[in-house]
């Protein structure tokens, strides 16, 4: 658990499903030493969802690993107590709870800064911890719809679609784990009476964000797009094209390539289109010649058409050739595991490649409370305050 630039940063995560344990994950794959809290004999709800050994799903293993699980009961004060003992001594804690749940049991923002000015407070929400809708629950799917991104989505002229993923959750995950480094930063440079910890990020914010340009042009043109297919709101070409055995994705990036498109394709009446602007005004005409002559030939014959010449392109792949993918295996972004209660298996590497450090995961999704006795003998003060917790039920019931 110590290797990684965040070798020596303690992160307690009280969170559940993906967007917080996603958080989590990143930041312990860095190296950080991520202690998960959890509810005695339940846990995070995403231990029992999808596939996978009792209490330790797919869904579960592919967001907790590299961390170590507690298991502690809020609604005791001894629960509480033993949190708090936690946090004290932690350099970050995220939480997902609802509006206003963190100061009901005790670890709101002021509770945990009168033990831990310093300490970094990431709180993930549906929508944020301001505007009217802060108190609304909010899911991944929802706030899709909700934040504009299934509108763009789906078959050109079509029904709306979700994207394929939990974007929403992911993307405020990874937003988080990007402020927790930015607080982290900003603590080192500052004085400390003058440090605010804290911050908010809600799926909703970062479903908004994602819509990117096209905020922008909506408030320019005032035109309302609809599912994009698979094409580009600016580029001609920029999409998928039907080859005689399947399918290339692929594009032209700028005018000046436009000519050896051209070249590559073999259709000399497409020289006739040299800017964006001209291809756009013409799009159905451009794309239909384009789509002519990449069903003559198959896949693999395009692929290598296309980078010979230079430009970007790929095949539809399916999860498992993203699996079985040589750059996934050569980036480590899909990592062989033998996980202690399933076996053999694959989980998601890291996103980031730190040369000097080993990306690959370092420990399994924990089994709950697996480290519970591990983690409180370090924070408690002696062994008769770690028994007083444990009579008291700080842990749940622990006779069975």
């Amino acid at each position: 658990m110590s290797e990684g630039p965040l070798a020596g940063l303690r992160v307690v995560e009280m969170t559940g499903h993906r967007a917080g344990p996603f958080c989590g994950a990143l930041l312990a794959d860095m190296g950080a030493d991520v202690v998960k809290i959890e509810r005695p004999g339940v846990g995070d709800p995403a231990r029992t969802q999808g596939v996978g050994p009792d209490g330790k799903s797919g869904y579960f293993m592919a967001n907790n690993r590299n961390k170590r699980s507690v298991t502690l009961d809020l609604k005791t004060d001894a629960g509480t107590e033993a949190a708090r003992s936690l946090l004290a001594d932690a350099d970050v804690f995220v939480e997902n709870f609802g509006y206003g749940v963190t100061d009901k049991l005790g670890i709101g923002y002021d509770d945990v800064t009168s033990l831990n000015p310093e300490i970094v407070y990431a709180s993930i929400k549906g929508y944020g911890e301001t505007g009217p809708f802060r108190e609304k629950p909010g899911l991944d799917l929802i706030l899709q719809a909700e934040g504009g991104i299934m509108s763009v989505t789906g078959p050109e002229g079509g029904d709306p679609v979700k994207v394929g993923q939990a974007i929403g959750d992911l993307t405020t995950g990874m937003f988080a784990a990007i402020a927790v480094l930015a607080r982290l930063y900003e603590r080192d440079r500052v004085d400390a009476d003058a440090f605010t910890g804290k911050f908010d990020v809600g799926l909703f914010d970062s479903i908004v964000v994602l819509m990117n340009e096209y905020l922008t042009n909506y408030s320019m043109t005032g035109e309302i797009p609809g599912p994009q297919g698979t094409t580009h709101q600016t580029l001609v070409p920029y999409q998928v094209f039907e080859t005689a055995d399947g399918y290339v994705v692929t594009g032209v990036p700028s005018d000046d390539r436009w000519d050896d498109f051209v070249d590559m394709l073999g259709r000399e009446e497409l020289r006739e289109y040299p800017t964006n602007d001209d291809r756009r005004a013409n799009e159905e005409a451009v794309v239909g010649l384009i789509q002519e002559e990449f069903e003559r030939e198959p896949t693999d014959h395009w692929l290598d058409r296309l980078t010979e010449y230079g430009f970007p392109n790929g095949p539809i792949n399916d999860v498992r050739d993203v699996a079985e993918h040589e750059q996934s295996r050569a980036r480590d972004l899909v990592v062989e595991h033998d996980d202690p209660d399933w076996g053999a298996c694959l989980l998601p590497g890291h996103p980031v490649n730190f040369p000097d450090y080993d990306a690959t995961v370092r420990s399994p999704a924990p089994r709950l409370g697996e480290h519970t006795d591990e983690v409180f003998a370090e924070v408690a003060d002696d062994q008769t305050r770690l028994d007083e917790w444990t009579a008291d039920g700080a842990f749940g019931d622990r006779s069975t």
